[in-house]
């Protein structure tokens, strides 16, 4: 890689926008196909080179201020210390990087896959690098298997590359299928880290691991299905779609009541055509397809439209 490029009367821009999994979850991580899609929330990064090698960082989850050959260990900041150990040694000097999001790391929009998007974009512009979204993605991938031992990426590509996608994380495949679909999110209020669900899901599947092994195939099948639905707009296929695979959410365990009374609200609606968790499941988000109309009440809406494009980076002066 070259050394840093960009001077220090530069400034680079990066827009990352949020994500959210429309189909897909656990089975994913089971050579099986997902479908996922950026929303219009976003992470902004901006970076700025210092005449030192200090990295200092100011972010809504706190500030970290280390030496960039010596880099310090931060879990609020666990994905950007590991990418800066990745690249410490192509960089000519030190950065003053500022984060803002628009929206909280403790709802289900890919927080941590956007500013880890975000970063490893800022620092291939930084380092004169083009904006090629299927290396992006491989070196972001690398980063959060890194950090969590695990992860299909999936987020990290919808995030790249926008819209609506289907997504094969053993290849890191991406298939654009649309720019748009019309959906809502409702949050349940709280949120089990997405590590905790999976290992949950593990030691469940220590009992019973021929019946999960069937239902990994069985959701990939409704995935397949999904991404013919999408790909045909036939919006009433892929409602009937998001519904059996919240069936298949159940089984596997990852349902719980408050979810439960989400989902169902949001298909007695007459605009919505499906409904389902989005994400790992015990909490965070459900996914509606079709018009909620004035929603459903006392659960929190947070109004999301698809993001039809994913990474952008800009460079200007100071």
């Amino acid at each position: 890689m070259p050394d840093s490029v960009i001077n220090t009367g530069q400034v680079v821009h990066v827009s990352v926008p949020g994500s959210i999994m429309l189909l897909g979850e656990h089975s994913v991580l089971y050579s099986q196909p997902a479908v996922a899609c950026a929303v219009d929330r976003y992470m902004r990064v901006q970076v700025e080179l210092l005449t030192s090698r200090d990295i200092v960082v100011e972010s809504a989850l706190g500030p970290y201020c280390s030496h960039l050959d010596n880099l310090q260990e931060s879990i609020s900041h666990r994905f950007l210390v590991e990418i800066l150990r990745r690249w410490r040694e192509t960089l000519a000097c030190g950065l003053k990087i500022s984060i803002a999001s628009e929206f909280s790391h403790t709802v289900g929009l890919g927080s941590s896959a956007a500013v880890t998007v975000a970063l490893v974009s800022a620092l291939r512009a930084v380092c004169g690098l083009p904006l090629d979204q299927q290396e992006i993605l491989r070196s972001s991938v690398e980063v959060v298997r890194a950090v969590q031992g695990r992860g299909s990426g999936t987020d990290l590509a919808a995030s790249v590359y926008g819209g609506v996608i289907a997504f094969d994380a053993d290849t890191l495949q991406v298939r654009r299928l649309s720019s748009e679909l019309p959906i809502d999110l409702y949050y349940a209020g709280y949120k089990t880290p997405t590590t905790d669900v999976l290992a949950r899901v593990a030691e469940e599947s220590v009992r019973v691991p021929g019946v999960v092994d069937a239902l990994y195939r069985l959701m990939g099948d409704v995935s397949r299905e999904a991404i013919t639905a999408i790909k045909a707009d036939d919006l009433s296929q892929l409602g009937r779609c998001m519904n059996v695979y919240q069936g298949l959410m159940d089984a596997l365990n990852v349902n719980d009541a408050v979810l439960s009374a989400i989902v169902y609200g949001l298909r007695a609606l007459p605009g919505v055509m499906g409904a389902k968790i989005s994400g790992s499941g015990l909490g965070d988000c459900v996914c509606a397809l079709g018009d909620a109309g004035a929603g459903l009440s006392g659960f929190e809406r947070i109004p999301v439209s698809v993001s039809p494009v994913g990474v952008s980076v800009d460079v200007f002066p100071r």
